[in-house]
C-alpha cells in the first residue's frame, strides 16, 4: 500500500461563493495508481454551520505514474479520528449522508482522465459546537484501483489554531503617476499555536505588480488584479515576518488615490480563494509568476502595529496626480403648485481618474423634491434604485456607482415641486468626496454653481433664508463638517421630509452617464470599479 502525505499540498476548498486552493508541493509518488494533492494540515474556522451544511471540499484526483487514465476508481474517506472535533457529510459519488452520520464514506469514482477536472464535489466539513481552539484530527483518503495497490492520502484537521494578522499601514503620499515604488508588507502571528507556512493575498483593481515571483500566482491586470503569494515558513506565536526585498508595485497615469490590500492566510479550508502557484487551479485567469522566488525573513515589530483580527492590510495612495472637478446645474423653471425636471452634471476634466465624489444638491427655498415612487414589487427594488439620498429636508447627496475616467461627465435628474413662488430663490450644486479620497483639485472655483429658479404665478413671497454658501471639496461649510455624503449614500428606506414629502432613499438607474472621448484604460465605461480607488 502507497501511503503519501505531502507538506504544503493543495486543496481545493469552496466556501459559499468562493473558491480555495491551498499550497501544494510538486513531488509525485512513483507507481500509484492515483495522484492527489492535500495539504498535510488545515486549519478549519470555529464558525456557524454554513447555508450548505458545512465547508465543501473539493478533491481533485489524476491517474496515476503518468497514465492518461484510470478505471474503476473507488475511494473511502475516513473521518473517524475527527470524533469531538469535526464532522462531515457527503453527497454524489459518495453517497448522501448527513453531517456526521458516518465516519466512512464509500465513492464510486469510475474512471479518472489526466487533465481533466475529477472533482468530487463529496464532502462537507464543519468543526463540531464546541470544539476546543487547536484541537485536531485526520481525515483519510484510500484509493482504489484494480490491479493496483491502495494509496493513501491524509489531511490533518486543526480548529482554528494560529491568528495571522497584517500590519497597520500609513498612507503613502505624493507618489508620482507611472512611477513605482516598493513595499514590504509584514504579518504577525499573533495566536497560541504555531502556523506551518502562511500565504499573503494581494487585492487590487488599479495597481499593478511589475515583478512576478515564481511562488506567487497572478491576476490579469486592471480589475479586480489579484497576487497571491505562499511561504514555507513556519511562524511560531508571537513572532512577525516581513519579505526580504520590497514588492514592486506600479502606479496607474491617472491614479489620483487609490489603495490595495493585502491579508494573511492558512492552508486548507480558509474561506480564502488562494492558489498553490504551480498548481492548476480553478481560476483560469491566475498565472505563475517566472521570476525569482519571494523570501521572508523575522522582524522584530511590536504587537501594536499590527491589525486586529481579521482586518486586512491597507495601503492607501495619494499621488502627485491631478484631477479638475466641473459642475453645472440647469434651470428649474414652471408655476407655482406645478412640478420641474432639473439636470445636474457632475465632469471630470482629468487629468486623473476620479472615485468616492458625489454631488451635493441645496434645495432652493420654496421647492421640494419629488421622490421617485418605491416599486410595488419588493424583488424589482434593486432594479429602481435611487442615486440620491437625503441629508435632510433641504440637501440631497447624489453620486455615480462607477469612477470618473478624464472626460467623463456623470449627471442625474430631479423632480422638484415649486410650493412657493421665492424671490431671487436659488440653491446651490457642489462637487464633494470622501476627505480620505481628496480629488487633489487645484480649480476649485468650478467646483460649485447655483441653481436658478424661474418660478410664475402667485403669491409671490420674499426670502426667508440666506443664500446658500459653497462647501469646500470635502463638504464642509465655514468649518464644520455638516454632513458626510459618501455615508448617506447607501441609505435605505423612506424619510419624512417637511411638508409631509416622503423621500425614498434609494438609487435608481434612471440617471445617464455620459463619457467623452478618452484613452483607453485598463477599466472601462460601465465597469463597477473598486470604491477605494481612483
Amino acid at each position: 500500500m502507497y501511503r503519501l502525505r505531502r507538506p504544503a499540498a493543495a486543496l481545493a476548498v469552496l466556501l459559499g461563493a468562493g473558491a480555495l486552493l491551498a499550497p501544494a508541493g510538486s513531488a509525485q509518488a512513483v507507481g500509484p495508481a492515483v495522484e492527489l494533492n492535500v495539504p498535510e494540515t488545515a486549519y478549519l474556522p470555529q464558525r456557524e454551520t454554513s447555508p450548505t451544511g458545512g465547508v465543501r471540499l473539493w478533491l481533485a484526483p489524476q491517474p496515476g505514474a503518468g497514465r492518461t487514465a484510470q478505471s474503476g476508481v473507488t475511494l473511502k474517506v475516513d473521518a473517524s479520528d475527527l470524533d469531538g472535533v469535526a464532522r462531515i457529510r457527503t453527497r454524489r459519488a459518495c453517497g448522501d449522508h448527513a453531517m456526521g452520520a458516518t465516519d466512512l464514506a464509500d465513492c464510486a469514482l469510475g474512471t479518472l482522465t489526466r487533465g481533466k477536472d475529477n472533482y468530487l464535489d463529496a464532502v462537507y466539513i464543519e468543526a463540531v459546537p464546541g470544539a476546543r481552539l487547536g484541537s485536531h484530527g485526520t481525515i483519510r483518503y484510500t484509493f482504489s484501483a484494480p490491479g493496483a495497490e491502495d494509496v493513501v492520502f491524509e489531511t490533518d484537521v486543526q480548529i482554528e489554531g494560529p491568528d495571522l494578522r497584517p500590519r497597520k499601514e500609513k498612507p503613502r503620499e505624493g507618489d508620482a503617476p507611472g512611477a513605482s515604488f516598493g513595499f514590504r508588507p509584514q504579518i504577525r502571528n499573533a495566536g497560541t499555536f504555531p502556523a506551518e507556512g502562511f500565504g499573503l493575498s494581494f487585492s487590487t483593481s488599479r495597481v499593478t505588480f511589475p515583478t512576478r515571483y515564481s511562488n506567487c500566482r497572478y491576476g490579469p491586470e486592471g480589475s479586480a488584479s489579484i497576487a497571491d503569494c505562499w511561504f514555507d515558513q513556519r511562524i511560531e506565536p508571537g513572532q512577525a515576518y516581513e519579505v526580504t526585498e520590497p514588492i514592486s508595485v506600479g502606479v496607474p497615469d491617472t491614479m489620483v488615490n487609490g489603495s490595495f490590500t493585502y491579508r494573511p492566510y492558512l492552508q486548507g479550508m480558509t474561506g480564502n480563494a488562494e492558489e498553490d502557484p504551480g498548481a492548476t487551479g480553478t481560476d483560469p485567469a491566475m498565472r505563475p509568476g517566472a521570476g525569482p522566488e519571494l523570501k521572508v525573513r523575522p522582524v522584530d515589530t511590536p504587537a501594536s502595529a499590527f491589525a486586529d483580527k481579521f482586518a486586512l492590510g491597507e495601503v492607501r495612495l495619494h499621488t502627485s496626480q491631478t484631477s479638475d472637478l466641473q459642475v453645472r446645474a440647469d434651470a428649474i423653471e414652471g408655476t407655482t403648485g406645478s412640478t420641474a425636471e432639473a439636470t445636474f452634471h457632475l465632469r471630470n476634466a482629468g487629468p486623473g481618474r476620479i472615485s468616492g465624489t458625489s454631488l451635493r444638491i441645496t434645495v432652493p427655498e420654496g421647492l421640494s423634491v419629488v421622490a421617485p415612487t418605491p416599486p410595488p414589487d419588493p424583488d424589482n427594488e434593486l432594479e429602481w434604485q435611487w442615486e440620491c439620498s437625503p441629508i435632510d429636508e433641504h440637501v440631497y447627496t447624489c453620486g455615480p456607482d462607477n469612477s470618473l475616467e478624464p472626460g467623463d461627465t456623470w449627471e442625474t435628474t430631479l423632480k422638484f415641486r415649486i410650493d412657493r413662488n421665492i424671490r431671487g430663490a436659488r440653491g446651490l450644486l457642489e462637487a464633494v468626496h470622501d476627505p480620505e479620497r481628496p480629488a487633489n483639485d487645484p480649480k476649485k472655483s468650478n467646483n460649485s454653481a447655483p441653481i436658478e429658479v424661474r418660478a410664475s404665478g402667485s403669491p409671490l413671497t420674499e426670502p426667508t433664508e440666506p443664500d446658500p454658501k459653497p462647501a469646500s471639496a470635502t463638504g464642509e461649510r465655514g468649518g464644520s463638517d455638516d454632513s458626510l455624503p459618501w455615508v448617506m449614500a447607501g441609505v435605505l428606506g423612506t424619510t419624512v421630509l417637511g411638508g409631509g414629502a416622503l423621500a425614498y432613499a434609494r438609487r435608481t438607474r434612471a440617471a445617464r452617464r455620459k463619457a467623452l472621448p478618452q484613452p483607453t484604460g485598463p477599466t472601462g465605461h460601465g465597469q463597477t470599479s473598486d470604491p477605494n480607488d481612483s
